[in-house]
């Protein structure tokens, strides 16, 4: 009996990492499909993923993380997909979380969950860099939108077929996670939030270092903001 739950796995270059993801995966008691969305790769990384047991989707080129991500939702919805998770490809993302992360929805609790490293505190707590971003994005969620977020940048998450299909029709091009939550809000769906544990990755780097941080900040600050007037303006200033 095919699983109601689809594991999406972005991936760029993660020949070095994704097997060990997907192995995780599949050895799950509630085990998901997992599709690996290969995002261009110029190394062996479709090779590697569909010999690990996964689907594998392959985008014509780099397109970036938003529009790997969105083809993979967008995979899953037309296939009936009840519950679609992201995990990242490079390993830093605990599959082990998923039935915890999954709960809420199946609990009609939530429609959207997000995992959180910053409740717990525990394990990889990310760059510098990053964790500055997380809590400027979380300190503007609360005053553009009011959502309290503890880690808006965290791209772990399940998600129902209503917020699926929110996230399928808009999700931002590159760096998405914060416009993509906003976006739910606006729609009216349910957001969650529960702890997980990051791991630090084992192979390759981010790509978002010390000196991409700030454009990062920048431009999504300015996205945020210029959602916020168009929202405001839409409804004649009572929003």
């Amino acid at each position: 009996m095919p699983s109601r739950t689809l594991a999406v796995l972005p991936a760029y270059n993660e020949a070095g990492n994704v097997h060990r993801v997907i192995a995780e995966l599949l050895a799950l008691p509630d085990r998901p499909d997992v599709l690996v969305v290969d995002d261009g790769s110029t190394d062996d990384t479709a090779k590697v993923a569909e010999g690990a047991g996964a689907r594998v989707l392959r985008m014509p080129y780099n397109g970036g993380i938003g529009a790997t991500v969105q083809a993979g939702i967008a995979w899953g919805i037309e296939r009936g997909y009840a519950i679609i998770a992201r995990f990242d490809g490079d390993g830093q993302h605990d599959p082990r979380a998923l039935s915890m992360l999954a709960g809420p929805l199946v609990e009609d609790r939530a429609d959207f969950v997000l995992g959180s490293r910053y409740l717990l505190g525990e394990g990889f707590q990310s760059t510098f860099a990053r964790r500055l971003g997380s809590r400027w994005f979380a300190f503007l969620l609360k005053i553009l939108s009011g959502l309290r977020i503890t880690d808006p940048t965290s791209g772990c998450w399940v998600a129902n077929r209503r917020a699926a299909k929110v996230l399928a029709k808009e999700y931002a091009s590159d760096y998405p996670e914060v416009d993509s939550l906003v976006r739910l809000q606006r729609s009216g769906c349910r957001i969650h939030e529960e702890a997980i544990v990051m791991r630090a990755r084992e192979v390759g780097q981010s790509s978002i270092d010390f000196v991409k941080a700030p454009y990062y900040m920048f431009k999504v600050t300015v996205a945020l903001v210029i959602g916020r007037v168009e929202q405001r303006a839409r409804s004649g200033g009572t929003s």
